[in-house]
């Protein structure tokens, strides 16, 4: 039974299942990024999963404002340790977004590869090769 195309709605987000192992996470135009919200979209993102592992493409529109103290919070920590994210592209077009997202992910390690990409063609090709290779690596890559 497929489960492609099954998506969730959060106040900040719209995630998808856009095809096996690999979900969409679209933050809205007039989100803000607070610690609750951030937690709320990473429970959509497993419910979306089914649980599953799963490659995460998430795109950042310009200028989100983020709350401070949610920047002090390693969000992923819970995904990382229990292995339900094999790969993380950030998709971001501003330079601001980029370093801020390249800071975050080098202050808080990840055991599955990041990368933060200018381009969702780029991103979803990087996903798809990390999908579709036989070395699933735990390292980080941020670039």
């Amino acid at each position: 039974m497929s489960t492609w195309g099954r998506t969730v709605r959060t106040k900040t987000a719209t995630i998808t299942l856009v095809s096996d192992g690999f979900i969409e996470q679209r933050i809205a135009r007039n989100a803000r990024l607070t610690t609750a919200a951030i937690e709320k979209d990473r429970k959509a993102r497993r419910a979306v999963s089914g649980g599953m592992p799963c490659a995460v493409m998430i795109v950042i529109p310009d200028t989100i404002p983020v709350e401070p103290e949610a920047a002090n919070v390693d969000h992923y920590r819970k995904d990382s340790a229990a292995r339900t994210i094999l790969a993380l592209a950030v998709v971001v077009r501003d330079a601001a977004n980029s370093a801020i997202n390249k800071f975050y992910f080098r202050y808080y390690p990840q055991a599955f590869e990041v990368r933060v990409f200018d381009s969702e063609e780029d991103a979803r090709d990087w996903l798809r090769q990390k999908l579709g290779g036989s070395d699933r690596r735990t390292d980080q890559v941020i670039s």
